[in-house]
């Protein structure tokens, strides 16, 4: 393994941050190298290897941009991973010129500790491997150069050379292989037996085709093709092979031909070395990158599209309450209301799949619950598939989000559909299942205790292995371009989890697949205490200074408080609401505070009104994500948040609640 010290180049042209970075890294034995410029960057790269480079952005004279420009065009700098650490993006075009450029990922400022030094802790092991890797295959060359000469002193002394090769051979920590001309393995040592689960008598009946992964049979056929006609020496790859237990094992091989006194091909040399591990830690890698893009692409859509929703389920609710329960539109109303509550519900998936918002989970009884949902899912597999459902004979309450279980049922029925172009049954049942310590021995995952079980089926084409193994993944599908994300089933899982939940698949090609959810059931006294619905909030006539720059959300929320009796001043920025607060501070309640705003946003208006009323009741609206809000340090201390879209009770309630203190 590698023994030497790791370097790793900051690069800020801030001395204080350079000194913040060092300081979160003191701990991790690594050898920091600090740079004040993009200049110094790059002259410190040609002198030293480094395993990662932290740079800054906004540097002057030659930003982080320019500076990783021209360590890519440099051989010696070319493969340097750098990570960009930036106090913010001012665009996702921006975040791609970063990407252009040659940067692996981002760490936005103010920096996370944990998420630091995770993100270094990975670089630091990824160049050591590489560091060990190159070692290690120098000594290998090394070694095979050695005993190539041995064998031309063979006339002088065959035994003896042949002892010590059989020693080396045997003794070497990577495999190696003698291979013949048609591919079988005439020879091999213990740590290639080792790493592929084989007796040395087994492995030597075997060809080298027979134990490399189908997919990867075709990869060195030219290399191979070099080698017999002279053109090459040697070649070096990365391939799967097959374990005697059907396990798939990554190798790095390298290969030679040996050949005869008048140069006629005799066998093949191969140095196989086991590299599974390190292609693991890749794989983990792009995982964590894709788990981050999700959560960016979440963040990013929030805001806007709550925003419109917010103006839909407000004034939709506002009307709702003025009509009486037999007016003939109200269906209509109701329907359009319901729509944009789902439309909500699929912002709300995304943001629970990466654990940017928390879903508002209450006693839910299952059977009513699909029951109620079961008209949409006969509109989304259509008309051509047959719709079964079969319940438990008892209720079923889990402490859940009605929309996020609604947004399951859809994302498998979808799925279902797709399975079934030319009709079949697509089925839903519920049962009850006590998970007990047998039952995880067998299973491998739960925990004791009562669960309320979700079986989902069709009758569809199924899924192969592959298939099973990846369906989870974040922007994995089988889908052709254009007709699938690859998020569906991730946000399944996500919900799930975040229920508390379990998933299972199962799944035969051509004969069907079935989705098995395990979701804890809640003790009676918190069905009792969920039936206690809240009454429709009672409003008052105090005065309240609303501050919102979006026009239709800004009217929307002046009807809301108006209906409810309070008196309302209306702010189009941040500016002008401490203007208005300063003039009528005697006069005014309660601050309502959209997040972002012009001139001066929400935090920034709500510091200066508690310098004129330190004790001012106030209460924050967004659209954007509580942690999105939380990075930029938005949130001030002593005031709540409320994120959009928001029904006009849940607004009131609130804001009564608040008035009440």
């Amino acid at each position: 393994m590698w023994k030497q010290p790791v370097s790793i180049l900051l690069v800020d042209d801030r001395e204080e941050n350079l000194t913040a970075l060092e300081a979160l890294l003191s701990d991790m034995g690594l050898d920091m190298v600090k740079a004040l410029s993009g200049n110094d960057a790059l002259r410190l790269a040609l002198k030293q290897d480094f395993a990662l480079v932290l740079m800054d952005v906004q540097m002057p004279e030659m930003d982080g941009f320019e500076t990783a420009e021209l360590m890519r065009s440099n051989p010696k700098t070319r493969h340097l991973p750098i990570i960009f650490v930036t106090a913010g993006m001012k665009d996702m075009s921006y975040q791609f010129k970063g990407y252009d450029a040659g940067a692996v990922d981002y760490l936005l400022k103010p920096l996370e500790p944990a998420i630091l030094r995770s993100k270094v802790r990975v670089f630091r092991a990824l160049y050591t491997q590489r560091c060990a890797l190159e070692e290690r295959e120098s000594t290998l060359e090394a070694l095979v150069e050695e005993r190539t000469a041995e064998l031309v002193r063979t006339t002088e002394n065959l035994q003896e050379s042949e002892e010590r090769y059989r020693n080396a051979f045997e003794l070497a920590a990577v495999g190696i292989a003698h291979v013949a001309l048609n591919g079988l393995l005439v020879r091999v040592n213990a740590s290639m037996c080792r790493d592929l689960g084989y007796d040395p008598g087994e492995l030597q009946k075997l060809t080298l085709a027979e134990i490399t992964h189908g997919e990867d049979l075709a990869l060195d056929q030219a290399e191979v093709q070099s080698l017999l006609s002279g053109c090459t020496s040697s070649y070096e790859m990365e391939k799967r092979f097959l374990r005697k237990n059907g396990s798939i094992v990554w190798g790095h091989m390298a290969v030679a031909l040996a050949r005869g006194e008048s140069g006629e091909p005799i066998h093949y040399i191969t140095v196989f070395e086991n590299i599974t591990a390190r292609k693991q830690l890749e794989q983990q890698l792009r995982q964590a990158q894709k788990m981050e893009a999700i959560g960016q692409l979440a963040g990013g859509i929030a805001h806007d599209f709550n925003n419109l929703l917010s103006v839909i389920i407000g004034y939709g609710n506002l009307a709702q309450m003025k009509m009486d329960a037999d007016d003939p539109l109200k269906c209509n109303l109701d329907q359009i209301i319901a729509a944009a509550e789902k439309a909500a519900q699929l912002t709300k998936g995304l943001l629970a799949f990466s654990r940017k918002q928390e879903m508002k989970q209450q006693p839910v009884e299952l059977n009513g619950l699909i029951e109620s949902v079961t008209k949409i899912l006969k509109r989304v597999i259509g008309e051509d598939i047959q719709l079964e459902t079969s319940f438990h004979e008892g209720t079923l309450f889990i402490n859940g989000d009605s929309g996020q279980i609604d947004q399951v049922l859809m994302n498998l029925a979808t799925n279902a559909r797709d399975a079934m172009p030319d009709g079949g049954k697509f089925t839903v049942s519920t049962a009850l299942q006590e998970i007990e310590d047998s039952f995880i021995a067998m299973h491998g995952f739960g925990k004791p205790g009562a669960y309320a079980l979700i079986n989902v089926s069709d009758s569809g084409k199924g899924m192969d292995q592959h298939t099973l193994q990846n369906i989870f993944d974040p922007f994995f599908t089988t889908k052709e371009v254009g007709k699938g994300t690859g998020l569906g089933m991730s946000i399944v899982y996500g919900i799930v989890t975040q229920h508390n939940g379990y998933i299972k698949v199962y799944s035969e090609p051509d004969i069907g697949t079935t989705f098995r959810l395990y979701l804890p059931l809640i003790e009676d006294n918190q069905v009792e205490e969920a039936k206690l619905s809240p009454a429709l909030p009672r409003g008052g006539t105090e005065t309240i200074l609303l501050a919102e720059d979006d026009q239709a959300i800004r009217d929307m929320e002046v009807s809301i408080l108006q209906d409810f009796g309070y008196l309302v001043m209306v702010a189009r920025d941040g500016q002008e609401a401490v203007d208005i607060f300063q003039e009528n501070r005697g006069n005014i309640d309660l601050v309502l505070l959209d997040m972002i705003m012009p001139k001066k946003n929400g935090s920034e208006a709500c510091r200066e009104i508690r310098v004129l009323a330190p004790q001012v009741k106030v209460l924050f609206i967004s659209g954007y994500t509580a942690d999105l809000i939380q990075e930029k340090g938005l949130l001030e201390k002593g005031v709540e948040l409320v994120i959009k879209p928001v029904s006009p009770p849940e607004l009131a309630r609130k804001v009564r609640e608040l008035l009440d203190r």
